[in-house]
């Protein structure tokens, strides 16, 4: 597989590349707990899976220092989804103070090469279907869609990011031939009918939080595309107010079954900055019919 070299903005060289000594598995697992804030070792992939898996179809990506230090890593297993053979993505991370440069798109990227060359003409991972980052990032940036939710997929956990949180997973679904579904205009917040309706906001100075309403899925489900609306910030919400975050995780989650029972795919992710509130919306999309 083709080497990917990039230089950061620290000046720090890095290579993202296979793992090919114990060495290079044992960097990534330090990535892993890095990336993730894991100090119970149960959580962390022992060597053992990630050499099995590296060498029998899947693949297990580091983004490598000179020094051999990982500063990323990723960790891919062959899977399939509805019969088809894809690469299942279990983990990509990227350590604090090298987020948010472009590194896990680089990683996904390699990724999809990878599948190509396998013949593999799908890539699928979980996420969770409130983080809007990873939502808009999944959907909006790779193309990724997703058709399938998953209730508390791995149980509770205890590492940083998910700690005393049913881990309810959205499954993306990467098509590494296919390109980008288009999104939507501007205007689409305002006329794309919604199948989640909230209550307060920035404009409501007695509870400048959004807060789900009752879902009334009936009226809206014959159109040909709909919003899913999530909090823009999950994360401050369930450090600030826990309540109102599971309120919304619990309405998420009957609103995607229902949508998807229905025949809907989530096949976008919106940001609305029109009304002086960030605001963001998964695009739902009715496939055709057989």
């Amino acid at each position: 597989m083709t080497e990917t070299r990039l230089t950061l903005e620290l000046d720090h060289a890095f290579t993202i590349r296979r793992a090919a000594t114990i060495a290079d598995y044992r960097a990534c697992q330090d990535a892993q707990r890095r990336a993730w804030g894991i100090a119970a070792g149960g959580y962390v992939v022992p060597i053992a899976t990630l050499v099995g898996a590296n060498l029998h179809g899947g693949l297990v990506l580091g983004a490598f220092l000179a020094t051999g230090e990982a500063v990323a890593m990723s960790f891919a297993f062959l899977g399939r989804v509805e019969g088809r053979l894809c690469l299942y993505s279990q983990l990509t991370g990227v350590v604090p103070g090298y987020q948010s440069r472009g590194l896990g798109y680089q990683i996904k990227l390699v990724q999809r090469d990878f599948a190509r060359a396998e013949g593999m003409d799908r890539i699928a991972w979980a996420f969770d279907p409130l983080q809007a980052g990873n939502a808009h990032f999944n959907l909006a940036r790779l193309g990724a869609t997703a058709g399938r939710y998953v209730e508390n997929m791995y149980g509770e956990r205890t590492d940083a990011l998910n700690a005393g949180v049913p881990t309810d997973r959205l499954i993306a679904e990467w098509e590494t031939t296919a390109e980008p579904i288009a999104g939507l205009g501007p205007d689409a917040a305002a006329i794309v009918p919604r199948l989640i309706k909230t209550r307060g906001g920035q404009a409501d100075e007695a509870d400048p939080a959004r807060t789900p309403e009752p879902i009334r899925i009936g009226p809206v489900l014959g159109a040909p595309q709909m919003l899913l609306e999530i909090p823009a910030d999950i994360a401050r919400l369930r450090r600030e107010r826990p309540q109102l975050a599971e309120a919304w995780r619990q309405a998420v989650r009957g609103a995607f079954g229902t949508a998807f029972d229905s025949g809907y795919r989530a096949v976008h992710f919106l940001r609305d900055d029109s009304a002086g509130e960030r605001r963001v919306f998964y695009v739902l999309e009715r496939k055709p019919a057989r």
